[in-house]
Protein backbone atom coordinates (compact mmCIF):
# COMPACT_ATOMS: atom_id res chain seq x y z
CA UNK A 1 0.00 0.00 0.00
CA UNK A 2 0.75 3.50 -0.75
CA UNK A 3 1.60 5.95 2.42
CA UNK A 4 -0.76 8.68 1.51
CA UNK A 5 -0.89 10.91 5.21
CA UNK A 6 0.90 13.52 3.50
CA UNK A 7 -1.20 13.88 0.76
CA UNK A 8 -4.20 17.11 1.66
CA UNK A 9 -7.82 15.34 1.16
CA UNK A 10 -9.11 18.62 -0.11
CA UNK A 11 -7.74 17.06 -3.58
CA UNK A 12 -10.16 14.55 -3.89
CA UNK A 13 -12.80 14.67 -1.24
CA UNK A 14 -15.34 16.67 -2.59
CA UNK A 15 -17.02 17.02 0.94
CA UNK A 16 -16.65 20.09 3.32
CA UNK A 17 -16.42 20.98 6.86
CA UNK A 18 -18.08 20.87 9.07
CA UNK A 19 -19.98 17.79 6.74
CA UNK A 20 -16.10 16.59 5.95
CA UNK A 21 -16.18 13.40 7.76
CA UNK A 22 -12.70 12.03 6.77
CA UNK A 23 -9.05 13.92 8.28
CA UNK A 24 -7.06 11.69 5.99
CA UNK A 25 -6.02 9.32 3.92
CA UNK A 26 -3.55 7.15 5.38
CA UNK A 27 -2.87 4.21 2.93
CA UNK A 28 -4.37 3.08 -0.69
CA UNK A 29 -4.11 0.73 -3.10
CA UNK A 30 -6.67 0.28 -5.95
CA UNK A 31 -8.32 -2.29 -4.10
CA UNK A 32 -8.11 -0.98 -0.67
CA UNK A 33 -7.73 2.18 1.20
CA UNK A 34 -7.31 3.18 4.96
CA UNK A 35 -9.28 6.38 6.31
CA UNK A 36 -8.58 7.99 9.74
CA UNK A 37 -10.97 10.67 11.52
CA UNK A 38 -11.64 12.35 14.52
CA UNK A 39 -15.09 13.80 15.41
CA UNK A 40 -15.20 17.17 17.01
CA UNK A 41 -17.63 19.31 18.15
CA UNK A 42 -17.53 21.61 14.85
CA UNK A 43 -18.84 18.17 12.95
CA UNK A 44 -22.09 17.81 12.12
CA UNK A 45 -23.90 14.71 13.07
CA UNK A 46 -22.19 14.53 16.80
CA UNK A 47 -25.02 13.87 19.71
CA UNK A 48 -24.08 13.53 23.40
CA UNK A 49 -20.53 13.35 22.65
CA UNK A 50 -20.73 10.70 20.04
CA UNK A 51 -20.65 10.40 16.04
CA UNK A 52 -24.41 9.59 15.77
CA UNK A 53 -24.73 6.13 13.77
CA UNK A 54 -25.90 8.88 10.62
CA UNK A 55 -22.72 10.49 11.07
CA UNK A 56 -20.47 6.87 11.40
CA UNK A 57 -22.18 5.94 7.80
CA UNK A 58 -21.69 9.10 6.37
CA UNK A 59 -17.85 8.44 7.56
CA UNK A 60 -17.83 5.34 6.13
CA UNK A 61 -19.42 6.74 2.99
CA UNK A 62 -16.70 9.05 2.47
CA UNK A 63 -13.62 6.82 3.20
CA UNK A 64 -15.34 4.75 0.20
CA UNK A 65 -15.31 8.27 -1.70
CA UNK A 66 -11.42 9.61 -1.19
CA UNK A 67 -10.41 5.82 -1.79
CA UNK A 68 -12.21 6.69 -5.37
CA UNK A 69 -11.28 10.10 -5.41
CA UNK A 70 -7.90 9.48 -5.03
CA UNK A 71 -7.75 6.68 -7.49
CA UNK A 72 -9.00 9.32 -9.96
CA UNK A 73 -6.61 12.20 -9.26
CA UNK A 74 -3.42 10.56 -8.62
CA UNK A 75 -3.27 6.97 -10.23
CA UNK A 76 -5.87 7.72 -13.36
CA UNK A 77 -4.86 11.44 -13.76
CA UNK A 78 -8.74 12.66 -14.36
CA UNK A 79 -11.07 14.74 -12.26
CA UNK A 80 -13.40 13.70 -9.09
CA UNK A 81 -16.65 11.62 -10.58
CA UNK A 82 -19.21 11.91 -8.37
CA UNK A 83 -20.55 8.84 -6.78
CA UNK A 84 -23.77 7.95 -5.42
CA UNK A 85 -24.63 5.12 -2.81
CA UNK A 86 -26.89 2.72 -4.34
CA UNK A 87 -26.87 0.58 -1.18
CA UNK A 88 -25.72 -0.04 2.38
CA UNK A 89 -26.20 -3.08 3.28
CA UNK A 90 -25.50 -5.41 6.66
CA UNK A 91 -24.59 -2.17 8.48
CA UNK A 92 -23.41 -3.07 12.21
CA UNK A 93 -23.18 -0.64 15.05
CA UNK A 94 -21.02 -1.96 18.50
CA UNK A 95 -20.08 1.32 19.84
CA UNK A 96 -20.26 4.76 18.39
CA UNK A 97 -17.04 7.14 18.75
CA UNK A 98 -16.67 9.59 21.26
CA UNK A 99 -15.64 13.28 20.37
CA UNK A 100 -11.55 13.33 20.03
CA UNK A 101 -11.55 9.40 19.11
CA UNK A 102 -9.69 9.14 16.50
CA UNK A 103 -11.43 6.28 14.06
CA UNK A 104 -9.30 4.28 11.37
CA UNK A 105 -11.15 2.86 8.33
CA UNK A 106 -10.15 -0.08 5.82
CA UNK A 107 -12.49 -0.15 2.64
CA UNK A 108 -11.69 -2.67 0.60
CA UNK A 109 -13.03 -3.30 -2.66
CA UNK A 110 -14.96 -6.56 -3.35
CA UNK A 111 -15.99 -6.20 -7.02
CA UNK A 112 -16.44 -3.61 -9.52
CA UNK A 113 -18.60 -3.39 -12.57
CA UNK A 114 -18.48 -1.11 -15.15
CA UNK A 115 -19.92 2.05 -12.70
CA UNK A 116 -20.82 0.10 -10.03
CA UNK A 117 -18.80 -0.94 -6.80
CA UNK A 118 -18.75 -3.02 -4.09
CA UNK A 119 -17.06 -2.04 -0.77
CA UNK A 120 -16.63 -4.01 2.60
CA UNK A 121 -16.41 -1.33 5.14
CA UNK A 122 -14.71 -1.75 9.14
CA UNK A 123 -14.36 1.32 11.42
CA UNK A 124 -12.22 0.75 14.67
CA UNK A 125 -10.62 2.39 17.69
CA UNK A 126 -7.53 0.98 17.74
CA UNK A 127 -7.98 -2.57 17.87
CA UNK A 128 -11.48 -2.26 18.70
CA UNK A 129 -14.40 -2.93 15.90
CA UNK A 130 -16.44 -0.18 16.01
CA UNK A 131 -19.30 -1.03 13.08
CA UNK A 132 -19.32 -2.36 9.77
CA UNK A 133 -21.16 -2.42 6.42
CA UNK A 134 -21.42 -3.30 2.77
CA UNK A 135 -21.76 -0.17 0.61
CA UNK A 136 -22.76 -0.12 -3.24
CA UNK A 137 -21.64 2.63 -4.90
CA UNK A 138 -22.42 4.13 -8.63
CA UNK A 139 -20.10 6.44 -10.40
CA UNK A 140 -21.18 8.90 -12.55
CA UNK A 141 -19.86 9.31 -15.97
Amino acid sequence: MTDTRNIDVDGFILQQPPFRFVSRLDAFDPGEAVVSFTPGSGNLLMENGCLSAAGLMEHMAQANAARLGYLCVYVLKTPVNIGFIGQIRDFTLHRLPREGETITTRVSLRYEVLNVSLCEVEVRSGEELLASATIKTAIKE
